[in-house]
């Protein structure tokens, strides 16, 4: 074989790989268009939307209904009381722990953080707003 023999046969070789491809790629995207197509997934699998409908909406109801058992719950009168002395009670064995004047480390870094980020931003700001407006290039 020859050279030119060679790159025509590599070249025809890379021209079916490049359709191949080109047919892969264009199956993977109608595939991805179908996947995301919530419509056609819901025509597709109306047994499992039905489930995952009803198990969601299962879930949502039993968090309300705790959050309100709970919120009666705490209403009463005699859990109130209860709590009230356990809060009595916490602030007989550790009164310094009421009214801490020291800041957490945590708190002291939080803040640090705060300050550090609200002045950067301001600092900017104020650099847009102090800086003469550029001119338009000319076109050539």
């Amino acid at each position: 074989m020859s050279a030119s023999e060679d790159v025509r046969r590599v070249s025809g070789e890379i021209e079916t790989l490049r359709g191949e491809l080109g047919t892969l790629v264009a199956e993977l995207d109608r595939r991805r268009h179908e996947a995301l197509d919530l419509g056609l997934q819901v025509r597709r699998h109306p047994a499992v939307v039905a489930v995952v409908a009803g198990l969601a909406a299962i879930a949502v109801g039993g968090l309300i209904a705790f959050a309100v058992r709970s919120r009666r719950e705490r209403r009463r009168p005699t859990v109130r009381a209860r709590e009230a002395r356990r809060a009595l009670a916490r602030l007989l064995e550790h009164p310094e722990r009421v009214a801490s004047s020291e800041p957490s480390l945590p708190g002291k870094v939080a803040r640090a953080l705060a300050v550090a980020a609200a002045s950067t931003l301001a600092k900017r700001l104020v650099e847009r707003a102090v800086q003469p407006a550029r001119p338009a290039r000319a076109r050539a």
